[in-house]
């Protein structure tokens, strides 16, 4: 599928992501019913998760649990705007043959979107930390000879550490720090499993495997510094584009101010992700979630560029 072609289809999922509730439900009635009634009603009783399997705007097969990806199987996308924006800029900037890092792959959606840009000659390396959501990575990532998968935590020192998940529906805030949450009015309901996993460093990684990665995406919900620190050593001498999640003040993001202090110690300059998913300039990214009322976007950092 062109890049044109994918521009398209994600513009798409835009279009139905914005649209009422009755405008979603009259599109896909029947799937519609099945996720809001299964959310409502099933989940709410038992806890138990749902797995289907859907299709993506790029045309792949995708194993999912329900509730949490009630997005992807009603739309083809994740279709939150920062979500958005980050696979135009995907289709835009990721090549045949590039290296994509996957660090907080969950079920692998960026991930399957990333192996259809870099091509069979191409790779795609994901991460996933929690147990639980990697057996579905696993599966989703399976039939792709382009993409490798890890059951490991990314941080700034090889040991074994605490992981923690939350039951399906805010599993996308699985983390190594719960604290960010216990304010949360839903975390007494949802309280999260502890689990031991290994950790390595990323740049010890790409020195093994002797890649050179052209894009790396991080979200692993407050531990951006670790992992950026952890990849401190390969960024002194080359310049991934890193897209990397960052939250406001109010979701608490020391973490993410001090992996951007690093990384501009490193060169980088930090760019807004726009609606066609080009770099837009900013002078502060805590002051633009704040004006906006935005609780995190995808933060674009690009090392040594010129700017008029």
């Amino acid at each position: 599928m062109s890049k044109n072609k994918l521009i398209s289809k994600i513009k798409n999922v835009e279009r139905i992501a914005s649209a009422n509730k009755l405008k979603r439900m009259l599109m896909h009635p029947f799937k519609y019913f099945n996720a809001i009634l299964f959310r409502e009603l099933v989940y709410k009783k038992t806890r138990r998760e749902k797995e289907v399997v859907c299709s993506t705007f790029f045309n792949s097969k995708m194993h999912i649990f329900l509730p949490s990806s009630t997005d992807i199987y009603l739309t083809g996308g994740k279709s939150h705007s920062s979500e958005i924006r980050l696979a135009k800029f995907l289709i835009n900037f990721l090549n045949n043959n590039d290296i994509f890092i996957d660090v907080g792959a969950h079920y692998g959606y960026f991930s399957l979107l990333a192996s259809k840009l870099v091509g069979k000659s191409g790779k795609v390396i994901a991460f996933e930390a929690s147990p639980t959501t990697y057996k579905i990575l696993q599966k989703n990532e399976s039939n792709f000879e382009n993409i490798i998968v890890y059951n490991l935590a990314v941080s700034d020192e090889e040991k074994q550490l605490t992981f923690y998940e939350f039951p399906n529906l805010y599993s996308e805030y699985n983390s190594l720090d719960i604290d960010q949450f216990k304010d949360k009015y839903w975390f007494s309901e949802y309280t999260p499993k502890s689990v031991r996993i290994k950790s390595i460093l990323i740049a010890d990684f790409i020195e093994e495997k002797k890649i050179n990665p052209n894009i790396i995406k991080i979200d692993v919900e407050g531990a951006e510094f670790r992992v950026i620190n952890g990849l401190r050593k390969y960024l002194i001498n080359n310049s991934p584009m890193i897209v990397m999640e960052y939250l406001s003040t109010n979701r608490s993001n020391e973490e993410h101010i001090k992996a951007e202090r690093l990384l501009k110690s490193l060169g980088y300059q930090s760019f807004l992700i726009n609606n066609n998913g080009e770099p837009q300039e900013t002078e502060s990214i805590t002051k633009y979630l704040d004006t906006h009322n935005l609780e995190s976007d995808n933060i674009l950092f690009m090392k040594n560029i010129i700017t008029n």
